[in-house]
């Protein structure tokens, strides 16, 4: 239930943003059906939210992420997203502490290690994992409730 709840909640928020664009309710609903996002796919839906509004496109978003050290050194624009990588993604885009490893480092393994301690990431997933569309809304979603959640 609470999967769906996280789900409900981001759709809802990227609702706002695809209203005045067709093409953008296409590309959520797309991203639903996707089995392995793109790392350009997980950058543009990650800012989407974290940023409020929607980046000029993929390869815009990718770009960015990619300037600012959002993104593993090793993710290619068209390859698959891992949850460690998405977790690196997430942390910056979102501007979240982490533990001690995670300041020190700065890494995807521990940010990965981070977003599943606070359960940002659950169920079965280790950090090589290729990440869904569903997957990245439910853990979008998770951590837009938790940021709702404190005061």
């Amino acid at each position: 239930m609470k999967h769906l709840h996280c789900l409900f909640v981001i759709v809802l928020l990227l609702l706002p943003l695809a209203a005045g664009n067709a093409q953008s309710a296409q590309e959520i609903e797309q991203l639903l059906e996707t089995a392995e996002i793109t790392y350009t796919q997980a950058a543009y839906f990650t800012l989407a939210v974290a940023l409020d509004t929607l980046p000029e496109s993929g390869e815009a978003a990718f770009a960015f992420a990619r300037e600012n050290g959002w993104l593993p050194e090793n993710a290619e624009e068209g390859g698959s997203a891992t949850l460690a990588g998405l977790s690196l993604l997430v942390m910056k885009a979102f501007s979240l502490k982490g533990g001690m490893m995670y300041w020190l480092l700065d890494n995807s393994r521990y940010a990965y290690r981070e977003m599943t301690r606070r359960r940002f990431i659950e169920g079965r997933a280790y950090p090589a994992f290729k990440v869904s569309g569903e997957r990245l809304l439910e853990i979008l979603g998770n951590v837009v409730a938790a940021r709702e959640e404190q005061p």
